[in-house]
């Protein structure tokens, strides 16, 4: 990450939002937003500001310091979950999913009735 554009483009995908979600929000073409998130312009402070208030992060989430991941800061602090936390999560989900169904068909009556209980009932 070596771009406020892209910083902007990774929360802004985070958040589920599309560009013109966030351009028409602070008031700017969604062509000059684009071209924002691909680093051919630059952002105005005013835009800088208004863009962190759509995203609900702070400005200074906007910048990568240190090649710090302030990004997964702001995971942990807005609840958003990233591709592999999806994937675990969804790998457990399937785990506990077959262990239930195992546990089920270990735990189901038998459906088969006792062939000598009936034939007991036809000779009456």
């Amino acid at each position: 990450m070596n771009t406020v554009g892209e910083k902007i483009r990774q929360l802004r995908l985070l958040a589920g939002l599309s560009q013109e979600n966030i351009a028409d929000e602070i008031g700017m073409s969604h062509g000059n937003f684009g071209k924002i998130e691909r680093g051919e312009i630059d952002i105005n402070t005013q835009h800088l500001f208004a863009v962190a208030k759509a995203l609900k992060v702070d400005v200074i989430d906007l910048f990568d310091f240190n090649n710090s991941n302030s990004t997964k800061d702001s995971k942990n602090k807005f609840g958003f979950a990233t591709k592999a936390d999806i994937e675990k999560l969804t790998e457990s989900l399937n785990s506990l999913s077959k262990a239930i169904e195992s546990i089920r068909v270990q735990v189901q009556p038998s459906n088969k009735k006792n062939p000598t209980s009936k034939a007991k009932i036809n000779k009456k």
